[in-house]
């Protein structure tokens, strides 16, 4: 049986040590691969980001706060990026 996607909204903002590459950061997000949560831009300044994803349904989807937790550690450790995130879930 498949798994389920879980659609997702999230404001990345900028941390202030990391002001520099926040626009970089935010075109890395949407322009690589990232199959286990695509990302697109809906909306971007200089120091907040608006995007829209999937995720697969698992433990890290049962509230908002836990899928941000799980992004925001997984940019870090896979991409060495930085943000501070706020996370809804799609219901």
């Amino acid at each position: 049986m498949p798994t389920p996607f879980i659609p997702f909204t999230m404001r990345a903002t900028v941390r202030e040590d990391h002001k520099r590459s926040f626009r970089t950061d935010i075109e890395r997000l949407t322009g690589g691969h990232r199959a286990w949560a695509p990302l697109d831009v809906v909306k971007s300044t200089d120091t907040q980001a608006l995007l829209r994803g999937a995720i697969a349904q698992s433990v890290h989807t049962a509230t908002d706060e836990s899928l941000a937790r799980y992004l925001q550690d997984r940019l870090v450790v896979d991409n060495d990026i930085h943000l501070d995130l706020t996370v809804c879930i799609g219901r």
